[in-house]
């Protein structure tokens, strides 16, 4: 018996960009203290057997989410668990290994927030929402150049599972504290800046104790031809009967400018000197600043959770 596991979930479609949105917070508690677990390892039924029966990955029937209810909890309370594995390059179910919890355990996957049972399992969950254009692009890129893919069969799984992301993966959204929408910078590309995203988090209002966290701005040097272009928007309103801040942002920011910031949000994580973001990036894109947002809201429930 280990000591108790905090548990995030990351929901999101096949390819949507979730592993990269968590990838600050494992960055942030290191591997000693962090560990990600894909829901693709829960699939009850392997590729062919989805092909012969016409159960998509993305249907609720084709995953063990009994089993991963049973292991969450498990992880929960800090105990050992075999995990299940599916292989991508297969597409068979391989023999499961041990897997031990960590601090921060982090849940990957198409259905994590589908059963009210996991839901109560999670301390925070985050749902990843690129625009259909995005999310073709990113799976292309993954499907094809990791898990060696042709770019034809990948349009058209794409094209053959939207009916089933709309029916059982989107509606999830309502669950997450934080969503992540992802979108196309459509101008003409002599005036983009950083990478070609606008990316918009829309997150509940809480009324949980924060740390104050200050994002500075150089104003000297948007005065100057040099400044870089950044586009930063915070508003609130309503998602439904819910209340939210909506922070949308574009651009780059040097990472001189972040490094209090990251060093305040490895103070609330337990873990002086952590880097959310990769030491050799020397300007942040609007992508890095929301991994920073996402991973001091990851820090201050694990604070206040005591865990």
């Amino acid at each position: 018996m280990l000591r108790e596991a905090f548990l995030v979930g990351v929901a999101g479609d096949s390819g949507s960009g979730k592993s990269t949105f968590a990838a600050g917070v494992r960055q942030l508690f290191g591997k000693s203290q962090a560990a990600s677990i894909s829901l693709d390892d829960y699939h009850l039924l392997d590729r062919q057997e989805r092909k012969r029966t016409g159960i998509v990955a993305l249907d609720p029937r084709a995953n063990d989410l009994d089993k991963l209810a049973e292991h969450v909890l498990m992880l929960k309370q800090g105990r050992t668990i075999a995990k299940p594995r599916y292989n991508h390059s297969t597409g068979k179910l391989d023999p499961p290994v041990k897997f031990s919890p960590r601090r921060v355990v982090i849940l990957e996957g198409l259905l994590p927030f589908h059963t009210r049972k996991l839901r109560d399992l999670l301390d925070f969950t985050i749902y990843i929402d690129p625009d259909a254009e995005v999310k073709k692009e990113w799976k292309i890129k993954r499907d094809v150049e990791k898990r060696g893919h042709s770019k034809e069969a990948v349009l058209r799984s794409i094209a053959e599972r939207e009916p089933h992301y709309r029916q059982w993966i989107a509606p999830q959204r309502r669950w997450a504290e934080i969503i992540v929408q992802i979108k196309k910078e459509k101008g003409e590309e002599r005036y983009r800046r950083g990478t070609p995203y606008w990316i918009r988090l829309i997150q509940r209002i809480t009324e949980e104790k924060l740390s104050d966290i200050h994002l500075p701005l150089n104003l000297s040097a948007m005065c100057r031809s040099e400044g870089e272009e950044l586009y930063f928007e915070y508003r609130k309103g309503f998602r439904g009967k819910t209340q939210v801040s909506r922070i949308e942002i574009n651009g780059l920011i040097p990472r001189s400018m972040l490094a209090e910031v990251e060093e305040r949000i490895a103070f609330l994580a337990g873990r002086p000197g952590a880097k959310v973001l990769p030491s050799s990036e020397k300007m942040v894109s609007e992508i890095g600043i929301a991994k920073l947002i996402i991973a001091w809201r990851v820090a201050e429930r694990l604070r206040a959770s005591k865990i």
